[in-house]
């Protein structure tokens, strides 16, 4: 029992590589020669990557430089140092850059709380001017109202006379006796 439902597993199996390995099967009838080398292993492509084939031999230019080789090698590499610097300022100019947005950002940042600081200060400021406006004008209102309800004087007002006081030597006002300027002496 036991062996023949090993030899079911095992066709089970068989078929379903089978039918795993059809479309390979159809493409190449032809079995693929292995030839393994030791020192890497091959991978397969998948979707989405690109084959990459490197060539095996270089050629004798390539073993031994020319002279025109080492001046292109030379000219490269000059080229190389230059965009490294160029590289290097540009961080050092990005550097500052950043530096000055974060300074300006900062100033920004001050400016915008002195002006709600301001603005505060301002509101603050129109509502006192609001409430003098209001109470001079009340106090407006009841200065008027008290002059409709004070009495009003009718005709010319009166001169209050206005008594002098003369001294003469260390005698009182009240002391002297009123010259008596209608009779003759």
């Amino acid at each position: 029992m036991q062996d023949e439902h090993q030899v079911n597993e095992e066709d089970k199996l068989r078929q379903a590589l089978a039918r795993l390995g059809a479309g390979a099967s159809s493409r190449s009838s032809k079995p693929r020669p292995v030839t393994s080398t030791p020192e890497r292993r091959r991978r397969f492509v998948r979707d989405g990557q690109v084959v990459v084939e490197h060539q095996g031999g270089r050629g004798i230019a390539a073993r031994n430089p020319s002279q025109e080789d080492q001046e292109e090698i030379e000219r490269l590499r000059q080229s190389v140092k230059r965009e490294q610097r160029r590289w290097e300022e540009a961080e050092r100019s990005l550097t500052e850059v950043r530096s000055q947005l974060k300074a300006f950002e900062t100033r920004e940042a001050h400016a915008k709380i002195q002006i709600s600081e301001l603005n505060r200060e301002l509101r603050e400021n129109q509502d006192a001017i609001q409430t003098l406006k209001a109470c001079l004008h009340q106090a407006r209102e009841q200065a008027a109202e008290a002059a409709r309800r004070a009495p009003r004087p009718v005709g010319r007002p009166r001169k209050e006379p206005v008594q002098e006081t003369v001294v003469a030597d260390d005698v009182d006002v009240a002391e002297q006796e009123p010259v008596q300027w209608w009779v003759k002496a």
